[in-house]
């Protein structure tokens, strides 16, 4: 997560053998609530290759809001790619209880 300022990125990645495992959902909701609570972001931003359909499952169980595409976002082995774009903010947050 980046604290320069008043919100954070978030990204995951797994190596093969540990995914489907609920893994990346639990450290996300763990990393999430503490930015939220210790830190106190105002927003957290996942940002998912549309094409990436599991990062994009992480996002959702995890409780972020889709907030919509974002066009040529992400540079992929030197090609630009569209992005689903998620976010969590501390009224959501309390709303959904993201959290574990």
């Amino acid at each position: 997560m980046g604290l320069s300022s008043w919100s954070g990125n978030l990204g995951y990645w797994l190596r093969t053998g540990y995914t489907g495992k609920g893994y990346a959902t639990i450290a996300t909701k763990l990393v999430v609530e503490y930015g939220i609570r210790q830190l106190n972001l105002k927003r957290i931003e996942i940002v998912a290759s549309v094409k990436n359909i599991d990062s994009q499952g992480v996002a959702e169980r995890s409780g972020a809001c889709r907030e919509g595409i974002s066009r040529n976002r992400l540079l992929i082995h030197d090609k630009f790619h569209d992005a689903v774009v998620y976010s969590f903010v501390p009224d959501d947050f309390k709303l959904n209880n993201a959290v574990l």
